[in-house]
């Protein structure tokens, strides 16, 4: 009879089949998505859709090696694996709002960014500079989409839990922010058009509590998202032996920044797309800690269900729209 251990080596995720599945159902959702949608984005960028669609492909395979460089630099999760990466390409290829090129695919890149930042900046009142980058990625960021401004509280938040929040530190992101619209402004004054300064800021104003504007398998799939991520934060918090200090504070504020953009996303409901497919970054840790360290017959079947339910309500909501 096998024993405990060898069943445990056996229930990997990191195994070619996984890969396999995961990158091929991908695949296959974003060339359904190229075929079922009519969208267009940044036409003066690309000659056309195609080319969007694959520079698509490629900021969220880039987005998620940088996701697996962050688990791994800061060990999110004790074991080292794929699997953040392989979540991550899930949760972006299997929505049918993030398969086309959208300014958050661009804007992913500077809030992660920021996220390092401010995870190395642990224990230390003196990593101004840390602050001062952190809020310079997100200013940057909020160039192509001022929304994501809304993050900067939910920063300060995390600088305090960190203990890294003091005078110079909250200046220094404050100047972060500063430098990026000095230089709107000096663009603004040179040409005498102040639209490029102010229409932006206007538009964070205009709310729309739709909430949930996709249909029956949109709402589903969130709902399993929200799900999952507080059966693994549960499982953080009534395993804290079993992480370091760091780490459960680590994923306490990746559990936080998943519930500030579903937050931000029925309050803004024309950006709910771009604010959830910003959660997938928390969203797809979280899940991996979770099956990495319970290695059970119950976790093993909660992840084929996971990695079989998200295309399914893709193809399912992509078939509605033809």
């Amino acid at each position: 009879m096998r024993s405990y251990y060898e069943l445990k080596r056996k229930r990997t995720y990191d195994h070619p089949a996984v890969f396999i599945w995961i990158i091929v159902v991908c695949l296959l959702c974003r060339v359904a998505g190229y075929y079922t949608s009519t969208d267009f984005p940044f036409p003066r960028l690309f000659p056309d859709r195609l080319y969007a669609y694959v520079a698509g492909i490629l900021l969220m395979v880039g987005g998620g090696y940088l996701l697996y460089r962050l688990n791994y630099a800061l060990v999110l999760i004790r074991e080292k694996t794929f699997l953040p990466f392989l979540l991550f390409v899930l949760l972006s290829s299997t929505n049918p709002d993030f398969l086309s090129l959208k300014a958050s695919s661009v804007v992913f890149f500077c809030m992660l960014l920021a996220v390092y930042q401010l995870f190395i900046s642990h224990h230390n009142t003196s990593s101004t500079a840390n602050a001062f980058k952190s809020a310079l990625l997100i200013a940057a960021g909020s160039l192509l989409w001022v929304h994501v401004l809304w993050f900067i509280p939910l920063f300060w938040i995390g600088m305090y839990n960190f203990r890294c929040l003091a005078p110079k530190t909250f200046m220094g992101s404050v100047l972060g922010l500063m430098v990026v619209y000095w230089f709107v402004l000096g663009w603004a004054v040179w040409k005498m058009d102040f639209s490029v300064f102010t229409i932006p800021f206007d538009t964070l104003l205009s709310f729309d509590f739709t909430h949930l504007k996709g249909n029956w398998t949109g709402r589903i799939s969130l709902i399993y998202t929200v799900l999952l991520a507080v059966i693994a934060y549960v499982n953080v918090r009534t395993h804290e032996h079993e992480d370091s200090l760091r780490s459960r504070q680590f994923l306490s504020f990746l559990m936080l920044f998943l519930i500030w953009a579903l937050i931000l996303s029925g309050i803004y409901g024309n950006y709910s797309g771009e604010f959830i497919y910003l959660s997938s970054m928390s969203a797809s840790v979280l899940y991996a800690h979770l099956f990495t360290s319970r290695r059970n017959r119950y976790t093993f079947r909660l992840f084929l269900f996971t990695i079989v339910l998200y295309p399914a309500l893709c193809f399912l909501q992509l078939w509605s729209i033809l």
